[in-house]
Parts: C-alpha cells; sequence; structure tokens
C-alpha cells in the first residue's frame, strides 16, 4: 500500500468512528460504503463537504437574513423580497403586517415558511408552529452541519408572487463562476407541480433521478420566462465566484426575477444522481481543488492529508485529459 493510500485509510478510519451514524446512513442510501477522504462520487464529495470542508462561508449561505446580504454585494442589481420585521417571537409581529400578502419564514432550515394571504391567518396556529422552528436543530440527520452555526431567528418577508398561481423558481447548479444546470419549478409543493431541467443555454437537460436512455424533460409549452431564466443564469455565474459549488434560487413572479437562497446540500446531499450524464457533467464541474479546505493552509494530520489529497485530484485530472486526448480523432 502506498502513501496517499495510507494516509486516506487512516482518515477514513477517523471519520467513520467520529461520524458513525452519518456514514453507515449514507452507506444505506447509496448502497456501498463511501470512500470520504478520496471522494469521487457525487455522494461522497457530498460527506466530505459535510465532515471536512468547513467552509465558514456556507454558514452565511445557509442563513436565510446572511444570504440576502451576500447575495445584494455580489450582485447589486439583484430585486430581493423585502424583510418587513425580524424577531425572536411570533406573539412580537405587529398585527398590520400580517394583513395582507406576507411569508412568515425562520432563517436557519428549509420549509419553515407560512403564506399568509390577503390577511386571513390564524395567530396560535402560527404562534405554535413558529416556537417549534425555532427549537429545532435542522440538518442534523443527514449531517448538515452549517445550519446547526445559525443563531435562529423569524421574519416576515412580503409575499412577492404565489406559489399556486404565478411563482416560478429557477434553481441554479453552479461552480466558481460558471452555472451548469438549472431547474425550472412551477406551482412549488402543490398538487399540479411542473418541473424540468435546463443546461446553462437553455436546452432540456436531464433531470438528476432520470435513469441512462431517458429523454429529457420537454420544455412545456406554456413556459414563456426563458429570458427570465438566462437572467438567472448569469446571476449564478456572478455569486458562485470561488464557491466550488452550490445551488442558487431564484424566483420569477412574471415580472421580475427575485434572489432566494442559496444551497450548499441540496436535497440534503445523500443520494447519487441516476443519470450517468448527470453525473458527468456535476462532477465535471465541481472541483474539490477549488474548496475552502484545499485552498487554505492546513497544519498537522491536515497539511499531510490535504496535500495527498491535491496530488491524487491532480493526477487523477491529468489521466483524465490524457485518456480524452487520446480518443479525440
Amino acid at each position: 500500500m502506498n502513501r496517499a493510500r495510507l494516509i486516506f485509510a487512516a482518515v477514513n478510519c477517523c471519520l467513520y468512528l467520529r461520524f458513525f451514524r452519518l456514514v453507515m446512513l449514507s452507506a444505506w442510501r447509496i448502497g456501498y460504503l463511501p470512500n470520504i477522504a478520496d471522494p469521487k462520487t457525487y455522494a461522497e464529495r457530498m460527506l466530505w463537504r459535510k465532515t471536512i470542508d468547513r467552509n465558514p462561508d456556507f454558514i452565511t449561505f445557509l442563513d436565510k437574513l446572511a444570504a440576502k446580504t451576500y447575495i445584494k454585494k455580489k450582485c447589486p442589481e439583484v430585486s430581493l423580497a423585502q424583510v418587513l420585521w425580524e424577531g425572536r417571537s411570533a406573539a412580537e409581529i405587529p398585527d398590520e403586517l400580517l394583513r395582507g400578502e406576507v411569508v412568515v419564514k425562520a432563517n436557519h432550515g428549509c420549509g419553515y415558511n407560512y403564506r399568509i394571504r390577503e390577511g386571513v391567518f390564524d395567530r396560535t396556529v402560527l404562534q405554535r408552529l413558529t416556537r417549534k422552528w425555532l427549537t429545532r436543530k435542522y440538518g442534523r440527520r443527514y449531517g448538515e452541519w452549517g445550519y446547526n452555526e445559525i443563531k435562529p431567528r423569524l421574519f416576515v418577508e412580503e409575499a412577492i408572487g404565489d406559489a399556486a398561481k404565478d411563482l416560478v423558481e429557477f434553481d441554479i447548479r453552479a461552480a466558481n463562476g460558471k452555472a451548469f444546470l438549472g431547474c425550472v419549478t412551477g406551482k412549488c409543493k402543490q398538487p399540479d407541480e411542473w418541473f424540468f431541467f435546463l443546461d446553462r443555454s437553455g436546452r432540456p437537460a436531464l433531470d438528476l433521478c432520470d435513469v441512462d436512455g431517458q429523454p429529457p424533460a420537454p420544455i412545456p409549452a406554456h413556459f414563456n420566462a426563458m429570458e427570465a431564466y438566462f437572467q438567472a443564469v448569469r446571476l449564478a455565474d456572478k455569486l458562485s465566484v470561488n464557491v466550488d459549488y452550490a445551488r442558487f434560487d431564484f424566483m420569477w413572479n412574471g415580472r421580475r426575477l427575485f434572489g432566494s437562497e442559496i444551497t450548499v446540500y441540496p436535497a440534503s446531499g445523500v443520494d447519487d444522481p441516476r443519470s450517468t450524464d448527470c453525473k458527468r457533467i456535476i462532477l465535471e464541474s465541481w472541483n474539490l481543488l477549488d474548496a475552502h479546505f484545499l485552498t487554505r493552509p492546513q497544519s498537522g494530520w491536515k497539511g499531510i492529508y490535504a496535500e495527498a489529497l491535491k496530488r491524487k485530484i491532480t493526477d487523477r485530472k491529468l489521466k483524465a485529459a490524457l485518456e480524452n486526448d487520446f480518443k479525440t480523432p
């Protein structure tokens, strides 16, 4: 066994012991014991991100309030839904703010949304629900550590549209300055939800759950927001500079595009894409050499491991390039 393999084996042993439950859960989901120390698959890279690459920017990205500041700083031209109030208790929200079209949210997890339409809501239900949000540690099950570092807060946000009617969501995956895959969703989380995937050029692309040989879903005839999609792609290009890989989410209300959220663990990062083509484009776009852990000085065992991993990734890229050149006529 060469030196690099010994280093990777030692790191894997330590990670298996320290994150035993997470590793076993991942192995059950993907069907194999993940090689976290030398990650090659998408699921392995996500585990590496969760256990080793503790990028402090991830905390900013995952915090729905802090992400707004980050997005506006990087892209001053982008619109954002206005925050009307923030605090620690729904009981403190002024009545007048809840009489129109707004959304009550928590900043430290996904799915913490309470939509109020035309001022119709039950404050007792709202207070009970938001108390539950604030006591939860989101992301613990799948090791999404960044959420645990966020100070939980509630906020009231203007409603920029309605998912049940006109709101369309663009979720753009990008890596270090280049968007490469987008998902367009309408009627999100409604019984008649629809979605499809596009590449950065607006051509139909495979869904992460598609199987080999399955054609990509066509663009629906009713979809008329392609220019807004291209605008989202351009913004994702800018927002992803110096970010090795993330998903940048936007909302289109038929008139204006709004920046929304930044996700570093899409779908909690627990599964491998089923489509070979989809896996290929993500892994080719996501360069681990751009990751926080490998672009910052490391000392001790981390330094030894980081150098071994950088050499292994570089050698693998060189080998792939040579094989590609050899195949090219």
